[in-house]
């Protein structure tokens, strides 16, 4: 018996974690699927501010999100980015990946990170991987030179890339001075009077240590000093192996008085061996890092190092790699130079009768005392 009420369309009961369709945010708003489509879109046509605003306020009341996969079809986009980087559990790499993820959440991208622990078929697997994921751009944080044919690769294939180094490749950048650093490192210790120095080193197909051992070099032949036979030893840039390494060369008849490490792990890891054959820091040793970690100013004692913002270089990376997908312009590189940040690790050598060298004052360092 019909009673003359017009009754309510029934409304089908969602499953729990069932998705909000666009269809009922646009019988919410009372417009059409297509009007819904354009405003999710950004389409200003057939779309006033008014409309906007209806529809808008009509998805945020259903909490409805546009399917991805949808709008990547749409927009030929995906909203991801990909990020290679060559040891994750290495600091200096989380310090840069923190800045390319928060820049890349901010602006609406997802980010795909994977390792290579420095392999160049690792590599070659993962650009592949990102290219078949249809990710928008790919930062490459390290890969040294056997990385420079993936790199030129992506550049034949226009592949929106940015590197982070030095790779002699015509790819957007974020570059470091190493050289620079290498050398105020190493200038460091020679105003403060030392002339038996060794050199930790990394990967010798890594371009940032190649760089910072040019600045070492350069900086000990200018004072005309000279590196002995020996004194250069290449480690992993891991912990273990420079504790290995750096226990070799402070067990010699002939110790050096001072060690530069191409990074921060190995500068600590330094300090460890010299504790452990009973050498005080920096009396009997001083050790030089690179990087500043945010683990150098807690070590005792505090580690004096070449400071990198590595989470400003994430920033610019990121920032680099967006602007190349939306095609705004700007600088396609960033520059960043190492700052010399003195803390307790450095000091004068002791001469033979056991008083300290007296240093010459070093004009561009900054002192630290945490």
């Amino acid at each position: 018996m019909r009673t003359g009420k017009r009754q309510s369309p029934r409304v089908r009961k969602r499953s729990p974690g069932e998705p909000v369709t666009i269809g009922e945010v646009a019988r919410r708003a009372g417009v059409s699927i297509a009007t819904v489509s354009r405003v999710l879109n950004n389409v200003p046509r057939g779309v006033g501010a008014a409309l906007r605003k209806r529809v808008l306020k009509a998805a945020q009341a259903l909490d409805f999100r546009p399917n991805a996969l949808a709008r990547s079809l749409h927009q030929k986009r995906t909203h991801t980015l990909g990020l290679l980087i060559t040891d994750i559990a290495n600091p200096y790499y989380a310090g840069i990946t923190r800045g390319i993820e928060d820049v890349s959440r901010r602006l609406g991208y997802a980010l795909f990170i994977c390792n290579t622990d420095r392999d160049p078929t690792a590599m070659a697997h993962y650009i592949e991987v990102l290219r078949e994921q249809r990710v928008d751009g790919i930062i490459i944080g390290g890969g040294g030179t056997p990385g420079r044919r993936h790199f030129q690769a992506l550049h034949h294939r226009g592949i929106p890339a940015v590197l982070i180094g030095r790779y002699d490749v015509p790819l957007p950048a974020v570059r470091i001075d190493n050289l620079k650093g290498g050398w105020e490192a190493a200038t460091h210790l020679i105003r403060l009077g030392h002339r038996r120095i060794a050199i930790l080193s990394g990967p010798d197909t890594s371009t940032s240590i190649q760089d910072r051992m040019k600045g070492y070099q350069r900086a000990i032949l200018e004072h005309g000093l000279s590196l002995p036979e020996g004194w250069i030893l290449r480690g992993d840039l891991r912990p273990a192996s420079a504790l290995e390494l750096a226990g070799r060369l402070l067990s010699a008849r002939q110790r050096p008085t001072a060690i530069l490490a191409a990074n921060d792990q190995m500068a600590i890891a330094t300090i460890r061996a010299a504790l452990k054959l009973e050498l005080r820091v920096p009396e009997d040793l001083s050790v030089v890092g690179f990087d500043n970690i945010e683990l150098a100013s807690y070590v005792s004692p505090a580690l004096t190092t070449m400071g990198l913002p590595l989470y400003q270089m994430g920033v610019a990376a990121a920032e680099i790699a967006i602007r190349l997908l939306a095609g705004t312009s700007g600088k396609e590189e960033a520059w960043f130079t190492p700052e010399l940040i003195v803390r307790e690790s450095t000091g004068p050598p002791l001469t033979h009768a056991g008083r300290t060298i007296t240093p010459r004052p070093d004009p561009g360092s900054k002192r630290r005392d945490a």
